[in-house]
């Protein structure tokens, strides 16, 4: 477009530098006619060719600025037309990024609320997670146990010697013991760990159960004595002949101190779980169903696996995904704060 307004201007200054040409010219033939042919007849002729041979291309020339002219306009409007075209595009342009602009903050807007609501879910589940966990163990299942614990143990060896009534004795204790307890099993939170996988699926693992305590455990002694067993030979061997229950007052007091000890392993095999492992697995079950229940705010898929090395605890979980989304949330704001300046 330059160039081919640069070409017209050129011919249009060509043109009236012709024209000008052309005019001096002609006043030059007339006055030469006038002036210094004195002939009358010859002037006109002269006259009338000089004009006629000056006439033609000044015709000419007129007509060329002319069409100059009208190219020049015609190259003023096609610029005009360009430069709106141009600015209609521009504008078309920055309307085009305005939009992307504003639906890329819109969708980043969007994408906060939706973090913001992820956040809160799982400040929901820490924070149950965070009650429970400073208690450390969760009752899940409450159940009556009544049983009886029978110990007969043989205290030291066979003696031989006693004569006419037996040939030979020993000592032997029996225990006898009811137990009435109201038990509560659960698990314990902070062995319990949780690990996420690529696909975003959760592992659980690290559910035990574990016996939480009892608000009634009572231990009733049922038989508690020391008892002489007496034998005889009878073709060759030693066989029970008497049982003689010792109630002197030594004897006595050793049967005391063997059902206290008898009580103490029980309770020891109760809080290890021992005595109550036919629970296993309703307390397992319950423990899964605490944990979906809790962590259901994720809307993640879980799994529960008997062991898992790279698990954390449930909390640190926790703890971590809410900082990742705060973090996200803080990098799409400095995003839509720096497309905004």
């Amino acid at each position: 477009m330059f160039w081919t307004s640069f070409l017209v201007r050129l011919e249009q200054v060509g043109s009236w530098l012709l024209v000008g040409v052309l005019i001096a010219a002609l006043v030059a033939v007339v006055a030469l006619a006038v002036w210094k042919i004195h002939h009358r007849v010859l002037a006109i002729i002269l006259t009338a060719l000089g004009s006629l041979l000056c006439t033609i291309p000044l015709v000419s020339t007129v007509n060329l600025l002319v069409e100059s002219k009208a190219k020049s306009l015609a190259i003023s409007e096609t610029k005009a037309e360009l430069k709106s075209l141009k600015l209609q595009v521009e504008n078309e342009s920055l309307k085009r990024d305005n939009l992307e602009l504003e639906n890329k903050n819109l969708s980043q807007a969007i994408t906060i609320g939706n973090l913001t609501n992820e956040i809160t879910l799982l400040e929901n589940a820490q924070l149950s997670m965070s009650s429970l966990n400073e208690i450390c163990e969760v009752a899940l299942l409450e159940t009556e146990l009544k049983q009886t614990d029978v110990h007969k143990e043989q205290i030291g060896k066979i003696e031989e010697g006693l004569g006419f009534r037996a040939n030979a004795y020993n000592d032997e204790v029996l225990v006898i013991t009811a137990h009435d307890i109201n038990a509560k099993y659960g698990v314990d939170l902070k062995a319990v760990t949780i690990h996420e996988d690529a696909s975003g699926v959760l592992h659980v693992s690290g559910i035990r159960p574990t016996y939480i305590g009892s608000n009634r455990n009572i231990s009733t002694p049922i038989v508690s004595e020391i008892r002489r067993i007496n034998y005889k030979k009878a073709g060759g061997q030693l066989v029970p002949s008497e049982i003689i229950v010792q109630n002197d007052g030594k004897y006595k007091d050793l049967a005391t101190s063997f059902a206290t000890d008898f009580d103490k392993r029980f309770q020891e095999r109760l809080s290890q779980g021992l005595e109550s492992n036919f629970l296993d697995s309703a307390v397992v079950k319950l423990a899964q169903n605490f944990i979906k229940l809790t962590l259901a705010s994720l809307k993640q898929d879980i799994v529960f696996d008997a062991q898992d090395e790279t698990g954390v605890p449930i909390l640190e979980y926790l703890n971590g995904k809410i900082k990742d989304k705060r973090s996200e949330i803080d990098g799409l704001r400095q995003a839509m704060d720096g497309t905004q300046a």
